[in-house]
């Protein structure tokens, strides 16, 4: 109408802007830097304004179709202490790229749990760095890395030209860590691993090879680098260190959280781990604090249990294609037994954690840990069977009880694996 001034849409070029806020209100030239160099020469604190931030905002779901009821659950997610969908943007004030980078770091920790427990370590892993900051500079430096990486995921970084610098620091904060990461393994490798004085920098080690791996899941969705990382890194280390070095502080906290990965790795490469070592059980038994994570924890000592099982039998059953026996041995014998005793392990874990469980144990799934262990359970259940299943007429020939399940309940289990991950997924953890 005459008169009125006309609107600018959300998409008129008109409303993009490349000055900061200062300049663009002393309608000054900006570098479109951060900081500028006009802000920069005049000490004054340079931000830009995010597109569209004069109105509300339009949220998309990737991935999925929203109905009444899941939008409604969702916003509840976001509101609740543990809705963590929000997009966040870091505190006013920090125009030091290390210390946004340091934040995001612990957005990370708090938004990602492999465990499901309560606790994270995102406090312990920086006080670590902090306090050891020359010996550990590799772990500083990974944490910068992922923090810098996750911060691209949030599209938390403004102004022009900001994504590409962004990654070129991720990158550049991994290449430092790996550096210095190296450095350390060789002042290690001269000096006795197992000394007193080492266990500080042991345990930054520790952290680094479990960052750098997280680092390249993020960067790498093939999962390839993130393998050799938790292989041949994370677990050969854990192992070399000893549970002496995880009882408590940074060491324990780590070892919650990278016990869960050791164990999925057996089960995955068919491998026997050093986590059935009496001194590694008793560990895992008497150490980890709470009992927020008590279930998983008596599943996973279940779960190393069954892959050594698969590793005793794939050793007797490679024998048996050269001579096959005809009655069974003292081995045949005890591998099918072993089978019965862990399959009624599963069966009274399942009884005191599940059936004999709250029922918020059984059917909320905001119970990140128990969510995790059902899954868990679920498919330990399915991979005892395998062990015999693929070699059933060899039991079977020799009169033997194998620790099998019935194709229905191999089917139900799927269907439950499939539902637990699919609740596990709509968490976005």
């Amino acid at each position: 109408m005459p008169g009125q001034e006309m609107q600018l849409g959300p998409f008129d070029r008109r409303r993009k802007r490349s000055r900061c806020q200062a300049c663009a209100a002393s309608h000054l030239k900006c570098s479109g830097e951060r900081p500028c160099a006009g802000c920069a020469r005049r000490g004054a604190a340079c931000s830009y304004a995010r597109q569209g931030a004069g109105g509300p905002l339009i949220l998309l779901e990737r991935g999925r179709q929203q109905t009444s009821a899941s939008w409604a659950s969702g916003q509840r997610q976001m509101a609740g202490p543990t809705g963590h969908l929000q997009r966040v943007a870091p505190p006013g004030g920090l125009a030091d790229e290390r210390l946004r980078h340091v934040y995001f770091f612990d957005v990370f920790v708090r938004r990602n749990s492999f465990t499901g427990r309560a606790r994270t370590c995102g406090d312990e892993v920086k006080a670590l760095a902090e306090l050891h900051s020359q010996q550990g500079s590799h772990l500083y430096h990974a944490m910068l890395a992922l923090g810098a990486l996750y911060a691209l995921h949030l599209n938390a970084s403004d102004g022009p030209g900001s994504r590409s610098r962004g990654l070129l620091a991720a990158l550049g904060y991994y290449a430092k860590a790996v550096s210095d990461l190296r450095l350390a393994l060789d002042a290690q490798g001269r000096a006795d691993w197992g000394q007193r004085q080492q266990e500080p920098q042991r345990t930054c080690i520790l952290w680094t090879t479990l960052l750098l791996g997280l680092f390249e899941l993020m960067k790498d969705a093939t999962g390839d680098a993130w393998r050799q990382h938790m292989v041949h890194g994370t677990a050969q280390a854990l192992a070399a260190s000893g549970p002496s070095a995880c009882r408590s502080g940074p060491g324990l906290a780590f070892f919650a959280q990278a016990r869960v990965f050791e164990v999925c790795r057996t089960i995955l490469f068919n491998e026997a781990s050093f986590l059935t070592e009496p001194g590694w059980v008793r560990l895992g038994r008497e150490q980890l604090p709470g009992d927020d994570g008590r279930p998983l924890d008596s599943l996973l000592d279940i779960m190393v249990m069954c892959s050594r099982l698969r590793v005793r039998a794939g050793t007797f059953m490679a024998g048996q294609e050269a001579a096959a026996e005809t009655e069974a041995s003292a081995e045949a014998r005890a591998i099918a037994s072993d089978g019965q005793r862990l399959r009624e392990a599963l069966g009274c874990w399942h009884e005191a954690y599940v059936e004999g469980g709250t029922s918020a144990a059984k059917d909320d799934v905001d119970d990140a840990s128990m969510l995790l262990a059902r899954v868990f359970f679920a498919a330990t259940s399915i991979y005892l069977s395998g062990i015999f299943d693929y070699s059933a007429a060899h039991w079977q020939r020799l009169g033997l009880r194998a620790a099998r399940l019935d194709a229905a309940t191999v089917q139900l289990h799927v269907a439950r694996i499939l539902a637990l991950t699919t609740a596990a997924l709509e968490r976005s953890r």
